[in-house]
């Protein structure tokens, strides 16, 4: 898991660039229609694409703002499963892993939860790997 930036007051800002472009070709989509309909402009196919453009950037952004919130809550949701299921301390191993890893391991029972982190952790396996080392199966009927 490759470390991020540490993160300070300086470079905290968060600017949803996709947000920025989405709006930008959906007034762009705006100006075409309405120059088409009050000035009678030959903009309507053109209005239409851009329109189609911006629909598909906020069709990807909103999956990767899903996939991206469903990861934090998986996370969230196996530190509090480690703290109540495992011995004091031992969910800190938790945080030693990838978000992926993480995810992985809720499907593994509470029986085996600490015996699959401690493996997962000293052999660094893949999410795959993990799932698959899995032998009581904790169903995720929740998923999005």
């Amino acid at each position: 898991m490759s470390a991020a930036p540490a993160q300070t007051y300086a470079n905290h800002a968060h600017r949803p660039w996709p947000t920025l472009v989405a709006t930008l070709l959906w007034l762009i989509a705006v100006i075409a229609f309405a120059g088409a309909l009050a000035l009678g402009w030959d903009t309507r196919d053109m209005a239409l694409g851009w329109l189609l453009a911006a629909m598909l950037v906020v069709i990807s952004m909103s999956r990767s703002y899903i996939t991206k919130l469903q990861d934090r809550i998986i996370m969230l949701e196996m530190k509090v499963r480690c703290a109540e299921a495992l011995p004091v301390g031992d969910d800190a191993k938790l945080m030693t892993l990838s978000p992926k890893q993480i995810a992985a391991l809720r499907f593994a029972s509470d029986a085996e939860l600490g015996a699959l982190l401690d493996r997962a952790v000293r052999e660094q396996m893949t999410p795959t790997a993990i799932k698959q080392a899995v032998a009581e199966w904790r169903p995720d009927p929740h998923r999005t």
